[in-house]
């Protein structure tokens, strides 16, 4: 690999070129450190010790931050990452390590997914949102199962739902007395107490 440019970036930052691909980013002390210059040679120790010293570090320290922000999925992490001009080597170790420590995990996003979008939105419209974020159809088709399960489970709390929204169409219209006299006449169809609560809840 040959550097064929460095250019500034940002605070304090270059961008480094090999073969003519942009491929990393350093900080400018740390380009004297590593002895890089242009038009050199990059030796495969040199890189590997760039690797392993800066840029792994750097991309766990990055993902962290990402996924503290948002969940994301493995497609939409790589995609940031890549944005942020870290080469693939240090990407697939960043996400690794987020995958191991369970920060990172797709099956965890089709779920949450599917259970806040399916009041809003049609399924195939979910799916086609899902695939473009990088979920597999297996985890797609898993996610919808789980939360028909738990719907089935819930069906107490759809219908509760349903005779919340025939009495109010918005609740967050309401004050405090009004939701306390809907729970009365939640309480009086028959309905636990915990189950009223949990469906004004997603409701508000």
């Amino acid at each position: 690999m040959t550097i064929t440019k460095i250019e500034p970036y940002k605070k304090g930052k270059v961008l480094v070129y090999l073969n003519d691909e942009p491929s990393f980013v350093l900080y400018s002390y740390e380009v004297k450190q590593y002895h890089l210059a242009e038009d050199m040679v990059l030796d495969d120790g040199v890189y590997t010790k760039i690797l392993d010293e800066v840029l792994i570090k750097r991309a766990k320290s990055r993902t962290l931050h990402l996924l503290d922000r948002q969940d994301r999925t493995e497609k939409q992490l790589k995609a940031k990452l890549k944005e942020n001009k870290y080469p693939d080597d240090a990407i697939d170790a960043a996400v690794e390590a987020a995958t191991r420590g369970n920060f990172l995990n797709d099956e965890r996003y089709a779920c949450q997914y599917v259970r806040d979008k399916s009041r809003t939105k049609s399924k195939k419209v979910i799916e086609m949102e899902l695939a473009g974020r990088g979920i597999s159809k297996e985890l797609i088709a898993k996610a919808f199962a789980e939360f028909e399960e738990e719907e089935e489970e819930n069906s107490d709390l759809v219908l509760i739902e349903k005779l919340i929204r025939k009495k109010c169409p918005d609740i967050s219209l309401i004050d405090i007395t009004e939701k306390q006299k809907l729970f009365r006449y939640l309480a009086g169809k028959g309905f636990v107490s915990s189950d009223i609560r949990k469906a004004l809840e997603r409701l508000t």
